[in-house]
C-alpha cells in the first residue's frame, strides 16, 4: 500500500496516508510502517549513547532502554515513550533503531534523556496493569535517572494508543498512583481511549481487546478509565490536532525530514506550565 516516489524522489506523505482510508488494522500498520522506515533509514542518530534491556521490574516484559545524549548532561529532562498496541499486544522497538527508537533518539539528540519501555499485556495482565507498569517506571527512574544525567524531578511520560491510555490512567487515576500522586512533571498523550463513551466501549459490543484488559463488566468501566482527564485543572489540555496522519503515524514521524510534531514536544518539555 506504499505509493511510489514522486518525481521528485520524496513521497507526500498526507496524501498516501490518505489513501488508506480511515480504518485502521494490521494492513493499515504495516502499511505505516513501510511508509515511515525509509524516512527512518535516513533520519539523524548521531550523538546519541543506548543502554539497552534494563528490568525495572520482576516480568520479563518489565523492560526498558535508556538513550543518553554522548555528551552527558546534568539534571536533565526525561522524557519515557510508552509504545501502544491495543492492550493485548506491542513492542518498544518493533523496528529495531527505527520504530519506536525513533522517538527518544530525538529527545536524546536535544540534550533530553530519553526512554522506551515494554510492560505487561493482556489477557494475562489486566486492568490496570499497564498504568501501574508505568508507575513502576517512574520509580525506576527516581531512583536512577541522575546516573544517566537525567532530573528525576522532570520526568515526562509519553504514551501512543494504548500506551497513552496507561500514561493518562497513571497520571490522573488516583486509585491507581496513589497517595503520593503519578510524581511526573508532565504527560503527553498520542491517539489515546480515555472515556468510556468512545466506539470501542459501545455498550452494545465492546472491542475483544477493550474485555481482555478490562473484563466483562461493563459497569466497571467509567471508574477503570482516565475520564479524570477531562476534567483536568477544569480547562483544556494543550492539543496538537496532528492534519494528514493516522492512529499511529505522528509517533512514526519523530526525527524524520517530515518532523512537525517533535518541535512541538520540545516546547512542551521545555515549558510545561
Amino acid at each position: 500500500m506504499t505509493p511510489p516516489d514522486s518525481a521528485s524522489g520524496t513521497v507526500d506523505i498526507a496524501a498516501a496516508i490518505r489513501r488508506m482510508g480511515r480504518a485502521f488494522n494490521p494492513e493499515i500498520l504495516k502499511a505505516t510502517y513501510d511508509l515511515f522506515t525509509p524516512l527512518q533509514q535516513r533520519a539523524p542518530k548521531d550523538g546519541v549513547e543506548r543502554h539497552n534491556d534494563i528490568a525495572y521490574g520482576e516480568d520479563e516484559r518489565h523492560r526498558l532502554d535508556v538513550f543518553v545524549p554522548a555528551k552527558k548532561p546534568s539534571k536533565a529532562p526525561v522524557v519515557v515513550y510508552v509504545h501502544g498496541g491495543g492492550y493485548i499486544a506491542g513492542e518498544r522497538s518493533p523496528l529495531p533503531g527505527l520504530i519506536y527508537d525513533n522517538v527518544p533518539t530525538f529527545f536524546a539528540r536535544n540534550g533530553i534523556i530519553g526512554v522506551n519501555i515494554t510492560y505487561r499485556l493482556a489477557p494475562q495482565h489486566k486492568w490496570p496493569s499497564g498504568a501501574a507498569d508505568v508507575g513502576k517506571v517512574v520509580a525506576w527512574l527516581r531512583d536512577n535517572a541522575a546516573r544517566h544525567g537525567g532530573d528525576p524531578e522532570r520526568i515526562f511520560l509519553m504514551g501512543q494508543s494504548a500506551g497513552a491510555t496507561h500514561v493518562a490512567t497513571w497520571t490522573f487515576v488516583p486509585q491507581v498512583h496513589g497517595a503520593a500522586g503519578p510524581r511526573i512533571a508532565g504527560a503527553m498523550l498520542l491517539s489515546g481511549v480515555y472515556a468510556p463513551q468512545h466506539p470501542e466501549f459501545s455498550p452494545d459490543k465492546p472491542a475483544p481487546n477493550s474485555i481482555a484488559y478490562y473484563g466483562d463488566d461493563q459497569s466497571r468501566y467509567a471508574a477503570a478509565l482516565a475520564a479524570q482527564l477531562a476534567k483536568c485543572d477544569k480547562k483544556m489540555p494543550w492539543f496538537i490536532f496532528s492534519r494528514g496522519h493516522n492512529h499511529v503515524s505522528p509517533a512514526m514521524q519523530i526525527n524524520s525530514a517530515v518532523d512537525t510534531l517533535g518541535p512541538e514536544l520540545l516546547e512542551f518539555v521545555h515549558n510545561p506550565a
